[in-house]
């Protein structure tokens, strides 16, 4: 009986397997572990003393086969946690995005950015709306489950200190600046069209995006301070709004931005700054909109941040404070009035950014 004993022993043994292997194992790979385990009758003991260590005891053909498990297990575990700093990686300098049926450009995960940039889309992608699509990157165009169901797909390369936007055309190397002429039948062309024509009735020529990095960069930069600093009062309170220029001016604007210095060509009702109407139609008036030979005018659609504002005053050259006690913590912009203003005037050039150019007739 003994010898029977002796003979069992030399063919068992014993395995430890400390906490850090174990912490690498999925819920999955402890269910098939535990299967594993009770396939060869093995005995299995937690650790008692906090360490996090687990012993299984049993034959040496059980207990190497939980061994082969857990370091298979341990391989897959490191392959996707360098999956995971890859995608993270790469999300950071690249982005996939996805034509949405809304129209707007959506980012897609970073599963799915990661395999669309390593052309590995065999088995297709997952958007952010757990919707499969399978990919033609020739075409750049992503085939969805409903018959006829498709949508553009584009790739944008940010810089390391500036993601470009995503409704953005992406930007070669060392390009700061690039006008991009909107196709008519675009969901884009047409809702910077309707905006404009809700008060104007003349004939849209041309729509143009401007695509400037470093006005853009210090616009972004302005907005996270805006919206820190009156983060209990509404934040930087962006606004799409309405800026006539002349041809002279047009070029200077789309490459250096608004420049509160030139205030006073037009009017300073309500102070020295820059000036943005909400109706496109007080923009467009030839006083601010001034034709050329041909008789085309240019108007920007900007975003501007307006932030917290008061009524302005013709001979104001900064916001003024908000108290009395903070000299220093002055109103973000100045209206021509309190309610439902028609203008807002900015004093700070950052704090507007030429988004669209529109030529009309």
């Amino acid at each position: 009986m003994t010898k029977l004993k002796d003979l069992y022993q030399a063919q068992c043994s014993t395995q430890t397997f400390k906490k850090e292997e174990l912490e690498g194992l999925t819920q999955d790979d402890m269910q098939i572990l535990m299967q594993l385990v009770e396939t060869h009758g093995l005995y299995v003991q937690k650790d008692q003393s906090g360490q996090g260590t687990l012993t299984v005891s049993g034959l040496k053909d059980g207990v190497n086969q939980v061994m082969q498990l857990i370091n298979i297990c341990l391989h897959g575990s490191l392959r996707r946690e360098v999956r995971v700093r890859e995608e993270e990686d790469l999300y950071n300098r690249v982005s996939w995005c996805i034509l949405g049926h809304s129209g707007n450009w959506e980012r897609l995960p970073k599963t799915a950015n990661h395999n669309l940039e390593n052309n590995d889309v065999a088995g297709g992608i997952v958007d952010a709306q757990r919707i499969q699509w399978s990919v033609n990157l020739q075409r750049m165009e992503a085939t969805g489950p409903l018959p006829g169901h498709t949508a553009k797909l584009k790739r944008l390369e940010n810089l390391s200190d500036f993601t470009l936007p995503l409704y953005w055309d992406n930007m070669a190397a060392g390009e700061s600046l690039k006008v991009v002429a909107l196709q008519p039948s675009s969901a884009e062309y047409r809702t910077v069209k309707e905006a404009f024509k809700r008060t104007v009735q003349k004939t849209v020529l041309k729509i143009e995006r401007v695509q400037n990095v470093h006005l853009r960069r210090a616009y972004e930069g302005q907005k996270k301070q805006l919206s820190d600093k009156n983060n209990q009062l509404g934040g930087a309170s962006e606004k799409l709004l309405y800026h006539g220029t002349t041809h002279d001016n047009c070029d200077s604007i789309m490459k250096t931005g608004f420049n509160r210095r030139f205030s006073g060509q037009n009017a300073t009702a309500y102070g020295h700054g820059t000036y943005f109407a909400v109706n496109a139609s007080y923009s467009a008036n030839p006083t601010y909109s001034k034709p050329a030979a041909d008789g085309s005018a240019l108007i920007f659609v900007a975003l501007v941040l307006t932030g917290i504002y008061t009524l302005g005053q013709s001979d104001m050259r900064v916001p003024p404070p908000r108290s009395d006690q903070q000299p220093h913590d002055r109103f973000d912009s100045v209206v021509d009035k309190i309610d439902n203003p028609n203008m807002y005037v900015v004093f700070h050039d950052n704090q507007a950014y030429p988004d669209y150019l529109i030529t009309f007739k």
